[in-house]
């Protein structure tokens, strides 16, 4: 039996990507023929896998479909003889990026309506709880969580690197660093981040700062939102580098003070992870997926009480005490996420479906 994936973008430093990679390696230990098939392939992979059109399928394949938009591929995978087990990673409902992009809502429209068109299979696959719930709600009849392999090395030595010392630097005044990494979006709710800063820094402690790291190329005017909405309320210490590479985002993970996460539609969220990786709290709104990410560490909100998440802030910021069993209980966390477990998971799945 053939083990082979297949994806729309095949990416460098992208979390499906990197599934992929560790699912593609640990295949081909165990003794399966086992490749990554993708639409589009990142020049900078040194095994970039093979364009999609050059799959051969087979009956007696198992072909893994990383769902995480609509593409093409789904028409080109619902026509093969392979068993298909479509792994989904979640796509981010359209109603958030409507108003500012109508082409990519579009696009996730089209992702979430073509999910459905898999309901009939034998296997599938979900990499949080939070989506394995989802997939049940559509109809799925059996879905199991695969987890996501998560490795915090490169991260971690990201901070040691030039680029990411002067990151650090850059930040070493003794403020607070409020943090949150992840797409500049509207379902990630920088704005209400920008909002809760703005009470804890005018109210609370002004010597104080909001990093907010991440690409806006699928939704520039959101940008330019929050760059009204900071220059409106008067806050000088919003920063918004934008996209940072792997090479420098640990800088911005060791300079924080808080890891600030108020959005609301995550299918996981491995910056949760990340920032807990780093020691550094975390303090999120508790919906969608983000609290079966934290599993229990971390501080959650159930309501955006800009107020009491200020004070909050505050507590994790000054009180040492807190600060160490906040700590101490994501680093528990993180062990859920071993590697070792991660692979162990996959072999049962595989096994499983091998002698279903």
């Amino acid at each position: 039996m053939e083990i082979h994936q297949i994806l729309p973008s095949f990416s460098y430093g992208d979390a499906v990507g990197n599934q992929a990679f560790h699912i593609r390696k640990l295949l081909r230990q165990w003794g399966f023929k086992s490749q990554i098939y993708a639409q589009f392939r990142d020049q900078r992979l040194s095994d970039r896998g093979k364009d999609y059109i050059h799959y051969h399928s087979n009956p007696d394949n198992l072909l893994i479909y990383h769902y995480a938009s609509g593409s093409p591929l789904t028409e080109f995978v619902r026509q093969l003889p392979d068993t298909v087990i479509p792994y989904y990673h979640n796509v981010t409902p359209p109603g958030f990026m409507r108003h500012y992009n109508p082409e990519f809502a579009a696009w996730l429209e089209q992702g979430r309506r073509e999910l459905l068109l898999f309901r009939d299979s034998a296997f599938a696959w979900a990499d949080s709880e939070y989506n394995r719930q989802e997939m049940l709600t559509l109809g799925f009849d059996k879905v199991t969580v695969m987890p996501l392999f998560l490795s915090f090395d490169e991260m971690l030595a990201s901070a040691g690197s030039p680029a990411g010392r002067e990151i650090v630097a850059r930040y070493d005044d003794g403020w607070v660093n409020l943090l949150f990494v992840g797409r500049l979006a509207p379902n990630k709710r920088q704005d209400d981040l920008i909002r809760a800063f703005n009470y804890y820094h005018q109210l609370v402690n002004p010597h104080s700062r909001l990093i907010l790291v991440g690409s806006d190329l699928s939704v520039p005017g959101y940008r330019m939102e929050l760059e009204i909405m900071t220059e409106a309320l008067g806050i000088e210490h919003v920063h918004i580098p934008g996209m940072v590479g792997l090479g420098a985002l640990g800088g911005y993970y060791q300079a924080a003070t808080v890891f600030l996460c108020l959005s609301e539609h995550e299918g996981f969220g491995v910056p949760l992870l990340e920032a807990m990786a780093f020691d550094v709290p975390v303090l999120a709104f508790n919906a969608t997926g983000v609290p079966y990410a934290m599993g229990g560490a971390g501080i959650l909100v159930n309501r955006k009480r800009y107020d009491v998440i200020g004070e909050l802030i505050d507590l994790l910021a000054r009180d040492e005490n807190l600060r160490q069993r906040v700590t101490a209980r994501q680093r528990q966390r993180l062990a859920d996420f071993a590697p070792a477990a991660t692979a162990e998971c996959l072999r049962r799945h595989v096994d499983h479906i091998a002698h279903s």
